[in-house]
C-alpha cells in the first residue's frame, strides 16, 4: 500500500472507474524487468542476430524473466479461493496485446501475449460472475522480435488443454478482459497422453506438492482440483488476498487512487 491509499475500510472518494489494463500489464512485467537486461544479454549472446526484417512476434520464446510472486500459497485450497476464476479449457489463440513503455526509465517498449482460452468448465468463481465462454490470459511478452517467458513456464501453445488459476478484478471495476496468472504454479497443461505439466518446483513445494497426487495421473489432480474447489466454495479454504490500487485519473499518476483487494 502507498502514502495515497485511502484508509482501511474508506471508498475512495472519486467514482470515475479505472482503467487497469495498463497497469496490469506494466505491474505483470515489471517483476521481471530488472532482470530483462540479464536475460537480453544471453539471449543476444545465444541466439543469431535478427534478420533485417524479422517476426516481430516469433510463436517461441527465446529468453526468459525473472519475477518475484507477490503471494506465496502452502496449499491448493488457498490458491483456488485467492483466485478470481479458475477453469478448465483449451487454448485457442495466442495473439499480441498491448503495447506499452515501462516505467522504469528506459524507454523500452514492450508487447504484452495474450492466450485465449476456450472454457468448457468453471471450477470455481470467487465473484459468481457469468460463466464466461473465453478468457484472456497475459503471458509473456515480446521486445525488438524477442519473445520472453517466465523462467520455468513455456509458453501456452495452441491446442493445449487444462486448467488455469487466474487473478483480476472485481468485474464492477474490469475494463478489459485480461487475467494473470494467480502464482506461477497455476496453471496445468494435461497432454494427449494424460500427462501433466505444471510449472516452478511444484513436486518439491508449494500448492501442488501438499495435494495428494502420489501416481502423478491426471486423474489425480482432478480430484485435488475438485476437493480444493468444493473447499473454497464453502469457506473452509480462506483466500490470500492483496490489494491493488490504480490513480482514478489514468493520466495522473498521483491522483486518488481507487483500491481493490484481488
Amino acid at each position: 500500500m502507498s502514502d495515497n491509499d485511502p484508509p482501511a475500510g474508506e471508498k475512495p472518494t472519486s467514482m470515475q472507474r479505472p482503467q487497469p489494463k495498463r497497469p496490469r500489464l506494466l505491474s505483470f512485467i515489471a517483476g521481471g524487468a530488472a532482470a530483462l537486461v540479464v536475460a537480453g544479454a544471453t539471449a543476444w549472446a545465444l541466439w543469431p542476430q535478427p534478420e533485417s526484417d524479422p517476426d516481430p512476434f516469433p510463436d517461441q520464446p527465446e529468453s526468459v524473466y525473472h519475477a518475484a510472486e507477490v503471494r506465496t500459497f502452502d496449499n491448493l485450497g488457498t490458491m483456488t479461493a485467492s483466485s478470481a476464476l479458475v477453469v478448465h479449457g483449451t487454448a485457442v489463440e495466442a495473439r499480441p496485446g498491448e503495447t506499452v513503455v515501462l516505467d522504469d526509465g528506459s524507454e523500452a517498449s514492450v508487447t504484452g501475449r495474450e492466450v485465449v482460452v476456450e472454457v468448457d468448465q468453471v471450477v470455481f468463481d470467487r465473484f459468481g460472475i457469468e460463466a464466461p465462454e473465453t478468457v484472456v490470459v497475459a503471458e509473456g511478452f515480446w521486445e525488438n522480435g524477442i519473445g520472453y517467458t517466465l523462467e520455468g513456464m513455456p509458453w501456452t501453445e495452441v491446442g493445449q488443454s487444462g486448467y488455469f488459476y487466474l487473478a483480476g478484478p472485481p468485474p464492477a471495476l474490469r475494463e478489459d478482459e485480461l487475467y494473470t496468472y494467480v502464482h506461477e504454479t497455476g496453471r496445468v497443461l494435461i497432454g494427449t497422453s494424460l500427462e501433466v505439466s505444471i510449472p516452478g518446483h511444484w513436486q518439491e513445494e508449494g500448492p501442488w506438492a501438499t495435494a495428494d497426487l502420489a501416481d502423478g495421473a491426471s486423474t489425480s489432480f482432478t480430484t485435488a482440483i475438485q476437493s480444493a474447489a468444493e473447499a473454497a466454495e464453502s469457506g473452509e479454504a480462506i483466500p490470500e488476498l492483496i490489494s491493488v490500487c490504480v490513480p482514478t485519473d489514468p493520466a495522473d499518476e498521483n491522483s486518488a487512487p481507487l483500491c481493490w483487494e484481488e
